[in-house]
């Protein structure tokens, strides 16, 4: 019973997932989640209660995995250019690979209640990153290895070129129909390693 439960409730979050980042909370409805998870409206209700606790549940997860992305890399033990090099292309990769979530990460934080639910549950993630970074940051510094630089400024900067570059993308691509093709993985991997360069340069003290 428990296993049914659990996988009733995944197509919930999956057919869920599915619709609000395409249409937005505001174009999307209960019923068309539920038609798309197989399973009726009173089911879905069962397991959520409202659409605002399944938004709630979708737009909570995915915040926090696209910071968890940054965090696996300065929590490696690599050298520190390797530990940069590793977190933008952790962070790029996620994103190629979930192109419509920063749209509507930032379409949905027009609303301050959802707003707030991001300033919530990502600050605690954001805190303790900036603290392991600037400790990393300071050692460079001290080894002459790297300019001094606010380590809030650094992750802004690795955030703003990976998502830019998406945004950019749709000029050249559909990103839904082109992302298999050859000539846009070969883009996208120019683009990452371009992006790592970028960051590396604007910060490494070259002798």
């Amino acid at each position: 019973m428990e296993l049914k439960q659990t996988s009733t409730e995944q197509a919930i979050l999956e057919a869920a997932e599915k619709i609000f980042i395409q249409k937005g909370y505001a174009e999307a409805r209960t019923t068309e989640i539920a038609n798309a998870a197989g399973v009726n409206h009173a089911l879905l209700h069962y397991y959520f209660r409202t659409k605002e606790a399944l938004f709630a549940r979708i737009f909570q997860e995915k915040t926090a995995q696209l910071m968890d992305f940054f965090l696996k890399g300065f929590d490696s033990d690599l050298p520190f250019f390797e530990k940069i090099k590793f977190g933008i292309e952790e962070h790029f990769d996620f994103i190629a690979q979930n192109p419509d979530l920063p749209f509507f990460i930032l379409r949905e934080i027009q609303n301050e209640d959802r707003k707030r639910v991001v300033h919530q549950r990502l600050a605690p993630m954001v805190f303790r990153m900036i603290e392991q970074v600037s400790v990393l940051i300071q050692e460079e510094i001290n080894k002459g290895t790297i300019r001094p630089i606010l380590p809030q400024d650094l992750l802004l900067n690795i955030v703003s070129l990976n998502v830019f570059s998406f945004i950019g993308l749709q000029v050249f691509f559909d990103l839904k129909s082109d992302s298999q093709s050859k000539i846009y993985k070969q883009f996208i991997e120019e683009r990452k390693k371009n992006n790592v360069e970028t960051i590396i340069n604007s910060i490494k003290i070259v002798r």
